[in-house]
């Protein structure tokens, strides 16, 4: 049966069939959805399973108890009145009808608990985020009826409607209750609801543009969903994707814990690293990109990489373009918002980016700096390092289920930080090390962000030389003076040298601007020598890909000096250097 036309009603069903089964009369629906709840309503007032109900009760923190009835736009409440005890002459002249509405919680429950022992009663509540047992005995009175055999025996059912039940209900508590997870929107509700929606606004959509709307709203509930489609209509007279997707993009913001992000770079915006750029083509995007080819030799398709390696070489932008490359959404999620000093809050938090980035994907899901999620220590000191521990733990799950559709992208600075359950086999299919680039590298990284490199997006830099001439001095004078540089300090040497060039009032960035902008750096070599070695020791730790590994060595540059390397490439090419696809 399709409710509404085209709402799935699978959930409502499922808890049926627990209460059926007499599993408990208590149910709890997580959602908040408004077209949900208005679904659930009009199930109960229209389905033949609810055909001998005596009454359907609706309490809402602000509007108070009700009654739910059926009217011919749709389900309505009415105010329930109850009719006062006392008979004083002050009760009398304050109601002189002897009847008052009730709002208290407690007084709430108290009332509707005769009704559920006495005959078969539906009692809903919605929009409660939060019960504080001291003053209502809200959990009390959930597992009171849960076990009562007046309130099973006779078939009424109390419906509970929260975005999360843990917020409402203690773990004891949960054990009485039937918890079901609602999913905010399925794909052919997506589709049923544009088709419907453009239909009212006479808004030209055939099933392409349809599949492609319903694609890009993955992961909103349907109330967002429609919201989205009608702000976009009133901008724009039409379902413009791109304005569809900024407003969704704007929409997951607010939830603090993840950010829809459109992949700028690709790997033709990335100089150097063609061993990682092959080693990705190869066992990731040529999979994933095939994947019905993958799963015909039964090769599974890759679910997680983790990049690691010193700040600044590439590992953030390297996610971003293979997001491109593979042409899936950039999920970022935010770390730093996960932890709250609420207790129980992270948890929740934690919880909501999981399903929210599930419902979106596939798609790659991006964990910078996955180190802060900490490690295990074995003994909870406190309910702030409890709630820690249940982060890690959520985490740790989502990255095991192997069911999961999200491919996870972490990075680090120091992976030797991170708790073993990360780096052992099942969690991350590949751990890639991204070093300081190496001679080569360097240059083409170079060339990258004076805008020489074909393909790539990077706007050209004004230049007194030209490309063949900038090629050779760059391999001449400036990677020599930049071993052990990072990606990011070669990307502001670039944007020094153009300071220099605009502070001299120039027309063009000269050599000279570029060599003064290569002086200005004040980099600890002896540190960064002692960085590298411990990356290579990381690398041969963590990549089981001794091939991969020999290629990333050889081009970082490990085997040879830099004044080799410039001999060599000098004696290989008089001409252009080959910046490769980046």
């Amino acid at each position: 049966m399709k409710t509404g036309g085209y709402l799935d009603d699978s959930w409502i069903q499922k808890a049926l069939l627990k209460r059926k089964a007499n599993y408990s009369p208590v149910m709890c629906f997580e959602t908040v959805d408004p077209k949900r709840i208005l679904q659930l309503k009009s199930y109960v007032l229209t389905s033949e399973e609810f055909s001998g109900i005596d009454q359907v009760f609706i309490y809402d923190p602000w509007d108070g108890l009700g009654l739910l009835k059926l009217s011919p736009t749709g389900p309505v409440t009415e105010p329930y009145r109850k009719k006062l005890q006392s008979e004083t002459p002050l009760a009398s002249r304050i109601r002189p009808d002897g009847l008052v509405e009730l709002q208290n919680l407690k007084a709430v429950l108290k009332e509707v608990d005769r009704f559920l022992r006495q005959r078969r009663t539906v009692f809903i509540i919605q929009n409660l985020s939060e019960a504080r047992e001291f003053e209502s005995g809200f959990q009390s009175a959930i597992r009171a009826w849960a076990i009562d055999p007046q309130v099973i025996s006779n078939g009424s059912s109390v419906f509970i409607l929260t975005s999360d039940a843990s917020k409402i209900m203690d773990d004891f508590t949960k054990d009485f209750v039937v918890i079901i997870p609602v999913d905010p929107s399925s794909d052919e509700e997506r589709r049923r609801l544009v088709q419907a929606v453009a239909a009212d606004l006479e808004v030209p959509c055939d099933s392409e543009k349809t599949e492609q709307l319903a694609v890009a709203l993955a992961g909103l509930n349907l109330h967002q969903t429609e919201s989205i489609l009608l702000e976009s209509y009133q901008r724009t007279r039409d379902f413009d994707l791109r304005t569809i997707k900024d407003l969704k993009s704007d929409m997951v913001r607010k939830s603090r814990v993840l950010e829809v992000r459109d992949p700028q770079w690709r790997f033709t915006d990335i100089g150097g690293y063609h061993a990682v750029k092959e080693f990705v083509s190869k066992y990731i995007v040529n999979v994933l990109k095939h994947s019905d080819r993958a799963r015909y030799f039964g090769l599974s398709l890759p679910k997680g990489l983790l990049f690691f390696g010193p700040p600044g070489t590439g590992k953030s932008l390297f996610a971003n373009a293979l997001a491109s490359e593979v042409h899936l959404p950039f999920i970022y999620l935010v770390t730093e918002n996960i932890y709250s000093k609420w207790l129980g809050e992270s948890g929740q938090n934690m919880k909501s980016a999981i399903t929210m980035a599930e419902k979106m994907s596939p798609a790659i899901v991006f964990v910078d700096e996955i180190d802060r999620f900490g490690k295990r220590t074995g003994v909870a000191a406190g309910s702030a390092e409890e709630e820690t521990q249940r982060v890690f733990s959520q985490f740790l799950e989502w990255l095991g289920n192997p069911s999961r559709e999200a491919i996870i992208v972490g990075t680090t600075n120091v992976p030797e930080h991170l708790d073993e359950a990360f780096t052992r086999a099942g969690r991350f299919d590949y751990k890639i090390p991204f070093l300081y680039p190496g001679p080569q590298a360097r240059l083409e990284v170079l060339m990258v962000h004076l805008g020489f490199a074909e393909g790539s997006r990077r706007p050209k830099v004004p230049l007194s030389m030209g490309r063949e001439e900038t090629a050779e001095f760059l391999r001449e004078r400036i990677v020599p003076l930049t071993r052990n540089f990072s990606c990011a300090e070669l990307e502001e040497l670039v944007t020094r040298a153009k300071r220099i060039a605009f502070d001299r009032q120039a027309e063009a960035v000269s050599e000279e601007d570029l060599l003064k902008a290569t002086r200005t750096f004040r980099i600890d070599h002896a540190h960064r020598r002692r960085v590298v070695q411990s990356c290579l020791a990381q690398a041969r730790r963590f990549t089981d890909d001794q091939t991969f590994l020999d290629a990333i060595e050889e081009e970082m540059g490990s085997a040879e000096s830099d004044e080799e390397w410039t001999r060599s490439s000098r004696n290989a090419s008089a001409t252009e250097p080959e910046t490769g696809p980046g």
